[in-house]
């Protein structure tokens, strides 16, 4: 009858271990598991992401560096007002006019929202330069087609125009332009 009781005890024994100690370490390790195999997918994607980056930058390397130029002043990854400000200038000037009155803004100051259905997901912001110039209408219109075909992409928000008997008007003007964020 010893012979039955020990190799009996033990498996109780054993039982009790697996039930009370056991199983909730078993539990605890397939948590860890499934904690371990997200992470790993977090790699893979991260790796994906680094891959994707990379070629990316290669692809960027190999635009002509004037072109490059030209991209980044198409779309700054920066608000600059002061370089804002000299271009427009030096579009008027092209064009024999004098800007004044100059002031800008930019979204913490306007509050500005994307218009209605369209999802820019944080992609860009805008900034607002508004200033007033005096001219003839002709000299006017030569200024807008000018700032039409400069690189930086500017919206015009706002025309006014005050009257004269000269022949010359004030021009009151509000444009948007944009930049990565």
């Amino acid at each position: 009858m010893n012979k039955n009781i020990t190799p009996l005890i033990l498996i109780v024994l054993a039982l009790g271990i697996y039930f009370t100690f056991t199983q909730s370490r078993i539990d605890e390790l397939d948590v860890i598991k499934l904690v371990n195999s997200e992470y790993i997918k977090a790699i893979d994607n991260s790796k994906t992401v680094i891959d994707k980056r990379d070629e990316v930058l290669a692809q960027y390397n190999n635009i002509d560096p004037a072109n490059q130029e030209r991209l980044e002043k198409m779309i700054p990854d920066n608000v600059d007002n002061v370089r804002l400000i000299i271009d427009v200038n030096g579009v008027a000037a092209r064009n024999g006019l004098a800007i004044k009155n100059v002031k800008t803004a930019t979204p913490k100051d306007t509050k500005e929202k994307p218009p209605a259905g369209v999802d820019i997901s944080g992609a860009y912001n805008t900034a607002t330069l508004s200033f007033e110039t005096t001219s003839s209408y002709e000299k006017f219109l030569n200024f807008i087609k000018d700032l039409e075909l400069s690189l930086r992409i500017m919206d015009i928000s706002k025309i006014t125009v005050k009257g004269s008997d000269t022949g010359s008007y004030t021009y009151g003007v509000e444009i948007k332009t944009y930049w990565i964020k």
